[in-house]
């Protein structure tokens, strides 16, 4: 028998690496709901509980080797401003010069209706192209 986890551990943990569902799941976790309960809550299986719950304490309890992880609010967009973007692709461009005009992901998404995750990813690709030629 696998031995019981003491979620309250991760009380004081920086939860902003895992993902929203994750976040979720164990935050109800460690404020000592039963995984049949959480199921019931988020309207899905114990095994998909049991399973975002594992992948949120691996996140945690591994230390983050690279410290280049992406993270969206730290990249200066504006950096970019005089850049020649001619080398990114036509979505990356437009998503990348609203960006630099002060437009959330979440504008960006809703304007060319697309998905914030879709948004987050091709400024990413663009920011790392733009900096690969710019360093």
């Amino acid at each position: 028998m696998p031995a019981r986890v003491d979620y309250t551990k991760y009380a004081d943990s920086d939860l902003s690496i895992l993902t929203i569902r994750e976040r979720e799941t164990l935050i109800l976790k460690m404020q000592g709901l039963s995984t049949v309960e959480i199921s019931q809550q988020l309207n899905c299986c114990r095994q998909n509980i049991n399973a975002l719950l594992l992948k949120a304490r691996k996140k945690l309890d591994t230390p983050q080797p690279n410290l280049y992880i992406h993270r969206r609010q730290n990249i200066d967009y504006t950096k970019y401003t005089d850049c020649d973007l001619s080398v990114l692709s036509r979505l990356e461009r437009i998503f990348l010069s609203e960006k630099i005009s002060g437009k959330s992901y979440k504008e960006i998404a809703e304007q060319h209706h697309s998905t914030i995750t879709s948004v987050g990813t091709l400024l990413y690709r663009a920011h790392k192209k733009l900096d690969n030629l710019y360093d």
